[in-house]
């Protein structure tokens, strides 16, 4: 969302939080990452900025424009989160599923594209 202007950009359908690693690719040049359809947004880089288009199927689309600098410390900042939300979970898991708790946390890390030592584990 831009606070500034109030445009949101949702995922479309078929696009969910295992592929936020996807819009780095952008940042290094790469095309934009498939964020679902209905509606379909996109993501696109010209130079040192980044524009995220709500719907590249309206010509008069909303769109969030920032600088790639930006987009970059917004994505290394949901890397952070999700690898405390890892590590609050491993910590779960490890309480409630101790004999489940590893395998559950590697899956974690794996859906959320975090390091599963992000999970930070115990010493036995």
């Amino acid at each position: 969302m831009d606070t500034s202007t109030g445009v949101t950009l949702l995922p479309g359908c078929c696009s969910g939080l295992e592929d936020w690693r996807g819009m780095y690719a952008v940042l290094d040049g790469g095309v934009s990452p498939f964020l679902g359809h209905d509606p379909d947004p996109v993501v696109g880089r010209s130079g040192e900025s980044v524009r995220l288009v709500v719907d590249f199927e309206q010509s008069d689309s909303p769109v969030i424009e920032l600088s790639a600098v930006e987009l970059r410390r917004l994505l290394d900042g949901v890397g952070r989160d999700l690898a405390a939300f890892l590590a609050l979970a491993a910590a779960w898991a490890r309480l409630h599923l101790p004999d489940h708790a590893e395998p559950v946390i590697e899956a974690l890390a794996r859906v959320l594209g975090v390091p599963a030592n992000g999970g930070t584990r115990q010493a036995s």
